[in-house]
């Protein structure tokens, strides 16, 4: 059923310590950078790696990132195999004025990244450390280790710990935006189980971050941390596996016809949702079944009866098609969604994607959207990898946390409305240009009825386009501002959903 369900929606060198770079590489870099990475000078530690553009096998063994809309553009790209290279790479960057990215998962989609041009990629690739400490209840990560790395060694040990939806996403990178996702009800937001970070500052200190060392910073790096350094490890606090790691798990798919009623169906759990109940619903293409239509994922770590009971409310509506599987919490975001993870992990693609953050899940701006869509298919069938997700997580664990304890604002969010675009044309073709028109109409019209006074957007699903405020909150704004001043002044991490230099 999955590969008929996916088929149908739509050469390394090494800078050896104390040597230089092959001449080979060196003439395909510019000028600054060719004499810049391979002055004697630099002693990179052993293992430590330099590549450029077009050279053979580059995008094998350097990070490459999962959208390639509005894309950052790189002279070259260097891995570090140590920390010390880490700091070294931010001083000259930070002395020379180089525009420069820390990479980890390359799955971050803003388009501010893009405004980086013929810059330095600092590949995170040789940190993906994942180390349990079952005594202390805590694992270390590493700054290029994704959520899918993460699950084995920790269900292993016999713990787990909140992630996000896609196996593919850098852990840290996830992390610092605040992290939702299907455990957040029960365990909190990522950063709610964060207990420290390890960091090379603007100034190339390496430096640990925790609410008894550098306070203040730790509170900004929770919710605003690509703002304020380079994440090379964090420690958190993980939890014991819910229901003895043991998930609850169904996929429905629903037609065209049925997309009313199940929407207002839907709308029927708003505040609704134990702790442990997560939603996600996307509206898609599927030719099986007859165009445009909606598949929903349901999860739940606890018995099936109970689980059964609760999703009955979905049963009734007498979908097309029905999956219930008990799987265990490692395999969970493998497996379930019809292993729509595997599709959507293709790096590569062109996706623009648009999010509101709701507190209303209200039938009309749904049933209003899939027609959207519907038509946005039907028109341009070059866009139909586009989809339209709504992920309706509780919020127990995360409203429990005190809103001025982290830098996220958005604690109090039922919903976040994600308006992915996918394209397979240019991003100037008809598809594209129609695509993108129909995701900021949509994000006008949700925002209209988000429940909010304002656009509100988990920073991490943002755009790009959006008022700072929208991202980081006004009120956390001007103490934001004041910690960038002290730690970043130069403003040399400045690509990712960036802070303004001074507020309001």
């Amino acid at each position: 059923m999955f590969a008929k369900i996916i088929g149908l929606l739509a050469l390394s060198l090494p800078l050896v310590q104390g040597g230089g770079a092959s001449t080979a590489l060196i003439e395909r870099a510019g000028p600054d950078l060719k004499t810049l990475l391979s002055e004697p000078g630099r002693k990179w530690c052993s293992g430590t790696q330099v590549f450029f553009p077009g050279q053979k096998n580059y995008a094998s063994l350097t990070t490459q990132r999962w959208t390639t809309y509005e894309a950052p553009s790189y002279l070259a790209a260097i891995k570090p195999a140590c920390v010390a290279d880490v700091q070294k790479v931010v001083k000259l960057c930070a002395e020379l004025d180089i525009p420069f990215l820390p990479t980890g998962g390359g799955h971050g989609y803003s388009t501010s990244f893009g405004k980086l041009k013929n810059g330095l990629s600092l590949d995170l690739g040789a940190f993906k450390q994942v180390k349990v400490d079952k005594a202390a209840k805590t694992a270390t990560i590493g700054g290029a280790a994704t959520f899918g790395d993460v699950f084995d060694p920790l269900y292993a040990a016999g713990f787990e710990i909140p992630t996000g939806s896609c196996s593919c996403v850098g852990f840290l990178g996830g992390t610092l935006g605040g992290g939702v996702g299907r455990y957040q009800g029960i365990h909190g937001l990522i950063i709610d189980s964060l207990l420290s970070l390890n960091m090379v500052t603007a100034a190339g200190k390496l430096i640990t971050v925790s609410a008894t060392e550098n306070a203040e910073l730790f509170w900004g790096m929770r919710g605003a941390g690509f703002n304020y350094g380079v994440v090379v490890n964090a420690t958190y606090k993980v939890h014991p596996l819910t229901n003895g790691g043991e998930v609850q798990a169904v996929d429905f798919i629903f037609t065209r016809e049925q997309n009313e009623t199940f929407f207002k169906r839907l709308a029927s759990f708003q505040g609704t949702l134990p702790p442990e109940l997560a939603l996600l619903t996307y509206v898609g293409w599927n030719a099986t079944y007859g165009g445009t239509v909606i598949i929903l994922d349901v999860t739940y770590p606890g018995s099936k009866d109970k689980f059964l009971q609760l999703v009955k409310p979905f049963t009734d509506l007498k979908p097309a098609y029905t999956e219930v599987q008990t799987l265990p919490w490692n395999r969970l975001l493998r497996q379930v969604g019809f292993q729509l993870n595997d599709l959507v992990c293709i790096k590569e693609q062109q996706h623009s994607l648009y999010s509101v953050g709701t507190r209303n899940l209200s039938s009309p701006d749904y049933i209003s959207a899939f027609a959207k869509y519907d038509r946005l298919f039907a028109d341009y069938p070059d866009t139909r990898f586009s989809t339209l997700e709504l992920e309706v997580f509780p919020t127990q664990a995360v409203v429990a946390v005190p809103r001025d304890s982290t830098a996220y604002p958005w604690r109090d969010i039922q919903g976040h409305v994600m308006i992915q675009m996918s394209f397979t044309g240019s991003p100037t073709s008809p598809g594209a240009k129609a695509a993108n028109k129909v995701a900021q109409e949509l994000r006008t019209a949700f925002s209209k009825t988000s429940g909010y006074n304002q656009l509100e957007v988990y920073v991490s699903y943002a755009h790009g386009d959006e008022d700072p405020a929208a991202w980081y909150g006004k009120d956390k704004l001007p103490r934001l501002v004041e910690l960038k001043k002290k730690w970043d002044p130069k403003n040399i991490f400045r690509f990712d959903n960036p802070l303004p230099s001074k507020y309001p």
